[in-house]
């Protein structure tokens, strides 16, 4: 492989310890801590997070995702929340920190693949530091679920891919532990498994055309791999179905998300989300074509180079092209840099200038995404100036409200709810399942929904204008007859996007 004949490392980056050493993957926490503290100090980076911690908090009070809060995703979000959120109270650190060990576990895993792959611990915890700075970029500071499925990804690639470079048949255990991280992944999302599915098909190519497998053992493997694949979601179906409740499970996990291409979505779409990334994505990209620069980079970037197209094409199925959708490519790209720039390193450099020389290009590498994430924050005063409008408007109603009434977010950010530490007078949190475009894949009469809230009626409804078109017009006019037949607008809380009203009921 890519190595020294005299040492386990890559070209042009010094070796780490040993992979019993744990201060590399304390090294790369670390980082990744500092790196995503700037985004601490918001409550508000994408709004699906903030349904995942609504859906979090409504479990640990005893309601099951979509019977309490409606999702088309996996539960596995919510479920890694949980822990979080009972650990630490204010749900906006617990997400944040969840994201931390989430980031820190995939750069760790990273350097983990580079050293089973051959190409070294420096490789690896260059790759790590690269998906670290690049997580800060395209929405990546929010703890979305691309942030959390992403170490079972990469450990499902260590294994997988561990095993397609060993001179022997491919072992059940191995496999079944890469199905069980797949299913992990899928477990949290479901385009996950277009990864997992490429990494398979890697294992198996590698080994049918090395004569280390036969058909019929690669019918028995995949057998063991699906099994360890379903372990995550067979048992939460079964416990829907024993509830009662296997239909709504059925329609968020497998139905809606089938329909979610086609339905209208306010999205950047093909040729703007893909412009967009490749503002991001260009440097590492081109640093990953170091690899042509060394036989044996070649020899690895074959390996990982159908665990990239998998991953493009989980970016490509839903259609949408969101920006955090770019967060799925970045573990195979920024594994690629490093040994692209290693690779670039000892072909250009002379020896004794070569492993600081190629420090250098990681580091500059790196500095990339950071310096364009935190230059904006730092002249903003990283969120500390003023008051997060989250939490200012979550205190305003939870101030308002009285005893048994409800707050209605109606057309802004769910973790509104978690803030005021409010129960959502709808299982459908997320403004877009319920008054917005979305509101046909939930499968329930969204009109009636709205109606049955709006007649409680809320002691507190939240408003942002600047989202009305964003809402379909029937459940507009119906929110602003409701605010104008008994609310007073208690107070206007600006916000990046414009305003947001926070109306009491008469």
């Amino acid at each position: 492989m890519f190595v020294d004949r005299d040492s386990n490392r890559l070209p042009g980056l010094r070796a780490g310890p040993g992979l019993r050493d744990a201060r590399p993957v304390l090294l790369l926490l670390l980082v990744a801590l500092a790196a995503r503290a700037p985004g601490f100090a918001a409550s508000v980076i994408d709004p699906d997070e903030g349904l995942y911690v609504v859906q979090a908090a409504a479990w640990l009070r005893g309601g099951w995702p979509y019977l309490a809060v409606w999702d088309m995703h996996p539960p596995g979000a919510p479920a890694l929340l949980v822990p979080a959120l009972a650990l630490v109270p204010d749900p906006v650190l617990a997400m944040r920190l969840l994201g931390v060990l989430a980031v820190a576990a995939t750069a760790a895993g990273l350097r983990g693949l580079a050293i089973a792959l051959g190409a070294g611990a420096g490789a690896g915890f260059a790759a790590g530091l690269l998906y670290i700075a690049h997580t800060t970029v395209l929405g990546g500071l929010a703890t979305n679920t691309e942030i959390l499925f992403a170490p079972f990804v990469v450990s499902c690639a260590r294994l997988l891919l561990a095993e397609a470079l060993r001179d022997a048949p491919p072992r059940i255990l191995p496999v079944l532990g890469a199905g069980l991280a797949a299913g992990m992944a899928v477990w949290i999302k479901q385009v996950a498994a277009l990864e997992a599915s490429a990494l398979w098909l890697t294992l198996v190519a590698v080994a049918l055309a090395a004569g280390r497998l036969r058909p019929p053992r690669v019918a028995a493997l995949a057998l063991v791999f699906a099994v360890g694949a379903a372990v995550p979601t067979l048992p939460v179906a079964a416990g829907y179905a024993a509830a009662g409740a296997f239909a709504p499970w059925l329609q968020a996990n497998i139905l809606v998300p089938f329909a979610y291409g086609t339905e209208a979505a306010d999205s950047p779409g093909l040729r703007r989300g893909v412009l967009g990334a490749l503002d991001h994505l260009l440097w590492p990209g081109l640093a990953a074509l170091g690899v042509l620069a060394a036989p044996g980079a070649r020899r690895i970037a074959r390996l990982l180079l159908p665990w990239l197209a998998g991953t493009a094409f989980a970016v490509a199925v839903p259609q949408k092209y969101f920006d955090h959708y770019f967060l799925v490519p970045l573990p195979p790209i920024c594994l690629l840099a490093a040994i692209g720039l290693a690779a670039l390193g000892r072909q250009a450099l002379r020896a004794r200038c070569r492993r600081g020389g190629v420090a250098a290009m990681v580091a500059v590498l790196a500095a990339l995404p950071l310096s364009e994430m935190l230059l904006p924050r730092l002249a903003a005063g990283i969120g500390l100036r003023g008051p997060d409008p989250a939490r200012r408007v979550a205190a305003l109603a939870a101030a308002a409200l009285r005893p048994g009434q409800a707050l209605f977010v109606a057309n802004w950010h769910p973790v509104t709810y978690a803030l005021a530490g409010a129960t959502p007078p709808t299982r459908f949190a997320f403004p877009g399942h319920l008054a917005g475009r979305f509101a046909a894949a939930t499968g329930a009469d969204a009109d009636a929904e709205l109606a049955r809230v709006l007649a409680l009626p809320p002691g507190v409804i939240v408003v942002a204008p600047a989202f009305w078109p964003g809402m379909r017009p029937e459940a507009r006019a119906m929110i602003e007859a409701a605010l104008a037949e008994g609310y007073d607008r208690l107070a206007t809380v600006p916000d990046g996007s414009g305003p947001v009203d926070v109306w009491r009921l008469r």
